[in-house]
């Protein structure tokens, strides 16, 4: 999985770094005329391991955040304008093949330059807002959540918190003042679905903060794995959990009573063989049901989205998921790249419901159309 992941980031170094000296040629064709390609990558390079290494530097050096994010910046910068430039050349090909072929009229190359430079400054414009406004930005979602059986579990509320990868772009300060406005909702419950603790020298701190917080909900915190623990020193985080009152739902149940009713709270681990995803996913799922009685309200804690379909197939009221981080990029509410089945948003099936949440924070510090997001879900 490493591996991939590796293959994947110097992939995509190398062709954004070829993309964007390309670019640079057309926009300042006499600042750089000599092996502007190889000087392009190895100035990525030089980035990408400053970066990679910089998790490495004491908190102490306070301005360390934002020489990230400036490097993030950066990146994106150089994505955002290669894309363009990739755009203007297919709009410029159409044109000669096409329109110039019909309509025997010369091409303005002067106009063509000028329209393609005016559009780095708004582009630009997207960049910061979406690096240092929109990521930081947490709205509130609420969803009222129709059931057949809700009986005397009508009027619960339980607020959702996941993917907050605490670390470089996401504090403890901002981990503390989030829970405190998911206090401030007089949730149920609040459920915490994976990717929370990110950071080897934050993340005890951080399991601490979450423990303060068990008192302000009715029946408590549960929690289930996301994938990014497993990145970690899982066994301190485990210790820390066990000296908490957090309820850890790594496959299996946890059953509340109220007037001979129940409500059955149930997690799953985190899969992390994709080729084997569905043989594990329903492995999980068979021991987190198994205590499961059949009149229960039934609630799952997962972190990957296509759980939705287990919660589907297992009858599960409702599925709260993450992992997608809603995609980051969106148009008009809706995710631009879809590299997940379920990646944003509230799906149902009759009386059941699955919902995956854009997140409270992100590992990559940008998002544009895709705010960060704490929910809350009242049954009735």
């Amino acid at each position: 999985m490493f591996t991939i992941f590796l293959t994947c980031v110097f992939g995509t170094l190398i062709l954004f770094s070829l993309l964007f000296a390309y670019t640079l040629k057309q926009i300042v064709p006499n600042m750089i005329k000599k092996f502007i390609y190889g000087k392009i990558f190895f100035i990525n390079l030089l980035l990408l391991l400053f970066l990679y290494f910089s998790r490495f530097i004491p908190r102490t050096f306070v301005y360390l955040w934002l020489f990230q994010q400036i490097i993030i910046v950066i990146f994106i910068s150089e994505i955002f304008l290669s894309l363009l430039n990739i755009i203007r050349l297919i709009c410029c090909f159409l044109k000669k093949f096409f329109i110039t072929k019909i309509i025997d009229k010369p091409t303005d190359l002067g106009r063509r330059n000028f329209l393609f430079k005016s559009m780095l400054l708004p582009i630009e414009g997207v960049v910061l807002y979406g690096s240092f406004v929109e990521r930081n930005d947490i709205i509130v979602k609420k969803y009222n959540i129709k059931m057949a059986n809700a009986g005397t579990w009508s009027g619960l509320k339980i607020a959702h918190l996941t993917d907050a990868h605490v670390g470089s772009f996401f504090s403890l300060e901002k981990l503390n003042n989030t829970l405190k406005h998911l206090a401030a909702m007089n949730a149920d419950i609040l459920a915490v679905t994976g990717d929370i603790f990110d950071d080897d020298v934050l993340n005890v701190q951080a399991v601490k903060i979450l423990g303060k917080y068990v008192d302000k909900f009715t029946y408590g915190i549960y929690f289930c794995w996301g994938n990014h623990e497993y990145m970690h020193n899982m066994k301190n985080i485990k210790m820390a959990l066990n000296a908490t009152a957090i309820k850890v739902l790594d496959n299996r149940c946890s059953i509340i009573n109220k007037n001979g009713e129940k409500l059955c709270l149930m997690g799953v681990d985190y899969p992390h063989d994709r080729s084997k995803f569905q043989q594990q996913a329903q492995i999980y799922m068979k021991k987190a049901v198994k205590n499961a009685p059949d009149s229960a309200i039934k609630i799952l804690l997962a972190h990957h989205s296509d759980f939705i379909d287990n919660g589907f197939e297992y009858h599960i009221n409702l599925t709260l998921t993450g992992h997608t981080h809603g995609g980051q990029i969106g148009i008009f509410g809706k995710p631009l790249f879809l590299g997940f089945k379920y990646v944003r948003g509230m799906f149902r099936k009759g009386y059941l419901y699955g919902y995956v949440s854009t997140g409270a924070g992100s590992w990559f510090p940008f998002r544009i159309g895709c705010p960060p997001e704490i929910t809350l879900f009242t049954l009735v």
